[in-house]
């Protein structure tokens, strides 16, 4: 017999974010994650005391309807070591099952239910582990005005309308990401981050700020010109609580002829000169254009005025912020029919007038298995690889690495299991899954978060 400790207790609830909030604001205790149950219906939140990471209440919304006034306590669950040689042992001794058969969570825990003398509902129950493997994601499409349909070349489900933003790896209170295969399908990141923590994503692997995932990995259809923008640093004092500031990439991965990018101002361009221009509407002369390729690269840090133009479709490698500031828009509505919101005060006090060490780079002539640097931060380390052929590869226990398949097919591996891939998909590898390899032939983006 291994009963090692009591587990959970289980409370029936109707609405799960409400009972939460209760359980979080009345009582102190800490919300671990949120998940769906297997069976699609119910669903499962996980309660700790503050500073630990044992679950101590789980909330139950979708079981029963039909909760009395008082509520219902629905089970007590007690912590095995072995739950099939429990199930085994409890069916011999001719307990009352609930249960025929054990059930497994995404998570990779198993259980399964009886009955106390008393008709009592008690559970025993295998927190999960499941083995580290390359997270795939639903991607949240994000409908813009300046958007289009390009995202499908890539075999990507798109709702109706003008989609400018596929969000592929996405930890943001604007847009979370579940993964869609393996043990953890259905989980959201982060699920995955509060389940993992540090031994999957890494020394590194979580923003020091609000403890999310540091990164946002996008691809953008441009199918018309953006605002003209910049995004504020982490210490700007306006930033909304809990956001980031949002020192980003671009790797341009089709771009129409003589498509272009706004990036940067010209020379001499200082806040009097830039306040003068757009009191009189000319901000444009303001602005340096760039011509753009397919394979180009560019680094935009913070304080860095830039704009994606129209007839590009681009892979994005970017702190996890959605915060813009907009300094002109073309005097166009949105998608509401009104203009859009201008952000004039906030653009000009976040500008580097003298530079914030933006970069952009060719970045033809790889060979294949070699690894061009292509952008670096303190927040991102971007490289571009060519594969044809076996590529043997390795994570490390510092950092997640984030794979973008910019061009062609191949097949991802590692030790357990396989996968093949293709341009447009994006893949989260655990920090702790080791030795992969990579085959076919494309060209892949790999990111992780530098020293």
């Amino acid at each position: 017999m291994a009963v090692t400790k009591i587990e959970h207790l289980g409370i029936m609830v109707k609405n799960i974010e409400a009972s939460v909030d209760f359980y979080v604001k009345v009582l102190g205790m800490r919300h671990k994650f949120t998940m769906p149950h297997t069976n699609g219906v119910i669903r499962l939140a996980f309660l700790s005391f503050p500073g630990s990471d044992e679950t101590v209440l789980e909330l139950i919304e979708g079981y029963n309807d039909g909760l009395p006034a008082e509520g219902k306590v629905h089970h007590a669950a007690f912590t095995v070591d072995d739950i099939e040689a429990e199930f085994a042992r409890i069916k011999q001794l001719g307990v009352p099952l609930r249960d025929t058969e054990l059930t497994t969570l995404p998570d990779g825990s198993r259980y399964f239910f009886f009955y106390g003398p008393d008709g009592e509902l008690l559970e025993l129950f295998q927190p999960g582990g499941a083995a580290p493997y390359p997270l795939q994601f639903k991607p949240e499409m994000k409908e813009r005005i300046w958007g289009g349909r390009a995202l499908e070349r890539f075999g990507l489900e798109l709702p109706e309308g003008a989609i400018g933003e596929g969000w592929m790896i996405g930890d943001h209170p604007n847009g979370t990401t579940r993964v869609v295969n393996g043990p953890l399908a259905g989980l959201g990141l982060d699920a995955i981050r509060e389940l993992y923590g540090k031994e999957w994503f890494g020394s590194r692997g979580f923003s020091e700020k609000n403890g999310r995932f540091p990164l946002l990995i996008k691809l953008l259809d441009c199918n018309d010109d953006l605002s003209v923008q910049v995004h504020p640093t982490d210490s700007y004092e306006r930033l909304p609580e809990g956001e980031l500031g949002k020192t980003e990439m671009w790797y341009i991965l089709d771009a129409k002829p003589g498509a272009k990018i706004i990036y940067g101002l010209k020379e001499g361009v200082d806040r009097a000169a830039m306040e003068a221009a757009i009191a009189e509407g000319r901000i444009m002369d303001t602005l340096q254009e760039v011509s753009v390729e397919a394979g180009d690269a560019f680094y935009i840090p913070a304080g860095t005025v830039h704009a994606l133009c129209s007839g590009v479709v681009v892979a994005e490698i970017q702190q996890n912020s959605d915060t813009t500031y907009r300094l002109y828009d073309y005097d166009r509505p949105g998608l509401d029919g009104k203009l859009r919101e201008l952000h004039v005060e906030d653009s000009l006090n976040v500008i580097a007038y003298e530079g914030a060490g933006a970069r952009r780079m060719k970045t033809g002539g790889v060979n294949a298995g070699e690894w061009l640097t292509i952008a670096e931060s303190p927040y991102f380390l971007v490289e571009k690889g060519v594969v044809d052929g076996p590529l043997a590869l390795s994570t490390t226990p510092e950092s997640f690495v984030i794979l973008v398949i910019a061009e062609g097919t191949g097949e991802l591996q590692w030790n357990g299991g396989s996968q093949a891939v293709k341009a447009g998909e994006c893949f989260l590898l655990p920090a702790t899954l080791g030795g992969y390899s990579l085959s076919g032939r494309m060209t892949v983006l790999r990111s992780v978060v530098p020293e």
